[in-house]
């Protein structure tokens, strides 16, 4: 994964600081609020961020116009000194402001980027599209794709927000990812409807478009939680359809079932599990993706030292990093 920070060059890393470790520079501001000290008086936390890493941040006195100017979403420019307590590091702070939009023209440079850019994202897709013969199918993805403003976001939406795919781009990347895997796969297993698989992969996450926005942070939008992006997938694929002249009725059936079973389980958001041979295998696909990046997230966050790792949602195991893991791999 590349990253893009927003801050000036001698700076570290969020993820890179070290005890005592001077800090002056712009980051993104996730949180403000005040918790209270021993003796009852407030202090100010923060949690900043730039495109490595989220640390929390400190200041024990003379932040009232920092509590009353500031709002989570807000670069801002800061100086102070990380400490470490129990391991954990944290920043405290002599300043904190509101940066000017002079300072950070785009906030989006405080979060990671996808190493896959937008535009072979974009070439990636488009190619993909036009291996789809079936009519039908060809015709769903085009209303979708050819939407300028839905690709768009398309390319630029996170695939979620801490589990998997966290970045910009990271939606196009899982999708294309899957969908590379998809066509080996349909290749191997001739019994599976190859369109079909490709076409519910491209579209399976298609609602994620509207269920997350990294304006102003990172996070889900109302609607989002509102609905969730299966549902959101599902009606936007649907009224696509609709404007189809003739669509086969088993095939509406069949695509929309691949959205809504995707992910499994009903506790893991699927109204439906799957119960054809292309979503079970659509299902997997996105399991064996979302788990491997997943890994690769926590591998990078994980100190050399450490042999074992707890991995986010996979009930409490545990994994080893492999030697292979431990070799420096060249990036394509």
């Amino acid at each position: 994964m590349t990253v893009t920070l927003a801050t000036s060059p001698e700076l570290k890393a969020v993820r890179e600081y070290s005890a005592n470790d001077q800090v002056q520079g712009f980051y993104l501001l996730g949180k403000i609020e005040t918790r209270t000290k021993k003796n009852g008086e407030p202090f100010l936390v923060v949690e900043l961020s730039d495109a490595s890493a989220k640390i929390e941040a400190k200041m024990w006195d003379g932040f009232a116009e920092a509590l009353e100017t500031l709002r989570a979403g807000d670069a801002v420019y800061v100086d102070g000194r990380v400490d470490f307590f129990m391991k954990n590091p944290s920043i405290t702070l002599a300043t904190i402001r509101k940066a000017t939009e002079q300072e950070v023209p785009d906030r989006r440079n405080f979060l990671p980027h996808s190493q896959l850019s937008a535009t072979h994202a974009d070439e990636q897709l488009m190619a993909l599209i036009d291996t789809v013969t079936d009519t039908s199918l060809n015709q769903v993805l085009r209303l979708v794709f050819d939407d300028l403003p839905l690709r768009k976001k398309f390319l630029e939406t996170p695939g979620g927000k801490n589990w998997h795919h966290s970045t910009v781009g990271g939606l196009v990347e899982h999708t294309l990812s899957m969908a590379k895997l998809a066509d080996q796969i349909a290749e191997h297993y001739p019994q599976l409807h190859r369109d079909l698989l490709i076409a519910g992969t491209l579209l399976h996450d298609i609602g994620k478009v509207l269920e997350l926005s990294f304006e102003p942070v990172l996070d889900y939008t109302s609607e989002g939680r509102l609905l969730g992006h299966i549902t959101i997938g599902a009606m936007l694929v649907e009224e696509r359809i609709q404007s189809i002249k003739n669509f086969s009725p088993e095939l509406r059936k069949q695509l929309l079932h691949l959205i809504l079973a995707h992910q499994g389980e009903p506790s893991m958001g699927s109204p439906v599990k799957p119960m054809t041979l292309e979503a079970l295998v659509l299902h997997y696909l996105d399991e064996l993706d979302s788990r491997v990046n997943a890994f690769e997230q926590v591998r990078a966050k994980t100190p050399e030292s450490q042999e074992f790792f707890g991995l986010p949602a996979a009930d409490g195991a545990f994994f080893l990093f492999s030697i292979t893991g431990r070799l420096t791999r060249g990036v394509t």
